[in-house]
């Protein structure tokens, strides 16, 4: 968030104003969906994956509309000047939709030096393109075989054991060996990392690797989002 921000301050400060197509080009390069309001919710500014979601979140026809989700963060922070008035204050929440998608949403204040008005910056992260990232890395940095990966898969969505057993069609018992064996790799990379010892992820892997793990995570996308536990709750968080 706090590197968003820079750029956006510093690209501004370069253009002297605020220009249309810079700052859109700025936004395009990150892969949250990134707004920008006035604090009146007037859109001034967004890359294409903050307006698919927007779609996503509200009717289709709506083109360049805030969803009520993301300006109940807005009021948020516009309601925190009053008890925070020389803080920066970040307001988060998650947005769940259809049981199977959760957008982590942050807003905070954006001053430009061209504009003497301050701008409301939102950023709206999907979890589970997270995720998905996340258990890529763990499981080529740990080196997990085929099994060890589906099991890992679902541990890291918060499946219990008996939900993985159940999904996997294997025994409790056979899901807690997984884990286990799972556990003594990772502790091996943190000794590892403990003696000064890099921990590189599996250097090229076979063709038949690459196979089967593909495998693993097209079948991982397919149910993470049921795993996926919502939150309504705002969160005050200074920056």
């Amino acid at each position: 968030m706090n590197t968003l921000t820079h750029n956006l301050e510093r690209a501004n400060s370069q253009a002297k104003q605020l220009d249309g197509a810079l700052l859109q080009g700025i936004l395009e390069g990150f892969m949250d969906g990134v707004l920008i309001l006035t604090a009146q919710g007037e859109w001034v500014h967004g890359n294409n994956y903050a307006c698919q979601i927007c779609q996503q979140l509200q009717d289709r026809s709506q083109l360049n509309s805030v969803p009520k989700e993301i300006w109940r963060n807005c009021q948020a922070l516009i309601d925190s000047r009053e008890f925070y008035p020389n803080q920066p204050v970040i307001i988060e929440s998650e947005i769940t939709v259809d049981n199977s998608t959760t957008f982590r949403v942050r807003t905070r204040w954006l001053q430009l030096v061209s504009s003497k008005d301050s701008y409301i910056l939102i950023t709206i992260e999907d979890q589970h393109q997270s995720l998905r990232s996340i258990a890529i890395a763990e499981v080529l940095k740990y080196d997990l075989t085929p099994r060890q990966a589906d099991v890992w898969l679902l541990r890291r969505v918060n499946y219990s054991y008996k939900e993985i057993a159940a999904e996997l069609f294997i025994s409790l018992n056979t899901v807690k060996k997984h884990i286990k064996n799972i556990h003594a790799k990772q502790e091996m990379a943190l000794e590892k990392e403990g003696r000064g010892q890099r921990v590189e992820p599996t250097s090229n892997p076979s063709k038949e690797g690459n196979r089967r793990l593909q495998g693993k995570l097209t079948c991982f996308s397919s149910f993470i989002g049921g795993a996926q536990r919502s939150s309504d709750a705002l969160d005050f968080q200074a920056s």
